[in-house]
């Protein structure tokens, strides 16, 4: 096995032990054993547990931005309400589908705002996120990406916010939120396509 190799087995491990036990009750022991190491490869690796749950965050941003691409049609000319909504569908149904997943999100959060080494790595992965989806919306739209680098933010803040109420609360009306915020982007994006064509 390489070193690579062993590396992404411990990712993989921690990722798995993260997620159920959360990063207080997750031990570089039971994720060693998990990714079939010895302990001590774990610190050979990464210096901290910190550095160690920023790179798992690092690999989860990386295939969260990828689940949007095949949203991209190829003659896809304009956004609309659906086709924002479809976007918007990704992240409403991973938050609903994977919620030890998005409670992992929130501690890195934590983490990244009392460790300088890992929130050099959670401003560098909000910073994919918002421009993978920036550049998704601006093939659809043809819109310049001023425009989309914005709607881009208020996406991501749109994701979190509205899944941290659902993992919170079971009763939280989700579909019906994620369905107006479709219409007001579908609305705002229309009111920008009249100015650009008066």
């Amino acid at each position: 096995m390489t070193d690579a190799d062993k590396r992404d087995r411990i990712i993989a491990a921690a990722y798995e032990v993260l997620s159920e036990k959360g990063y207080d009750k997750a031990s570089t022991k039971e994720i060693a054993n998990t990714a079939g190491v010895a302990q001590g490869l774990i610190n050979y690796y990464f210096s901290s547990k910190d550095l160690l749950f920023a790179e798992v965050f690092r690999r989860q941003t990386i295939n969260f931005c990828a689940s949007f691409d095949h949203l991209i049609e190829p003659n896809q000319s304009e956004l609309n309400p659906e086709s924002i909504l479809k976007l918007l569908e990704v992240s409403k149904k991973r938050a609903l589908e994977e919620q030890d997943w998005f409670r992992l999100r929130q501690e890195l959060f934590a983490i990244g705002l009392r460790n300088d080494a890992a929130r050099e790595t959670l401003r560098e992965m909000l910073q994919t996120e918002r421009q993978h989806i920036s550049a998704r919306v601006a093939e659809i739209s043809g819109l310049p990406r001023s425009f989309t680098d914005v709607f881009a933010s208020i996406f991501y803040s749109v994701f979190e916010g509205l899944s941290l109420q659902k993992v919170a609360d079971s009763t939280f009306e989700y579909d019906q939120a994620y369905a107006m915020v479709a219409e007001m982007l579908g609305a705002y994006y229309e009111k920008l396509s009249k100015q650009r064509e008066s």
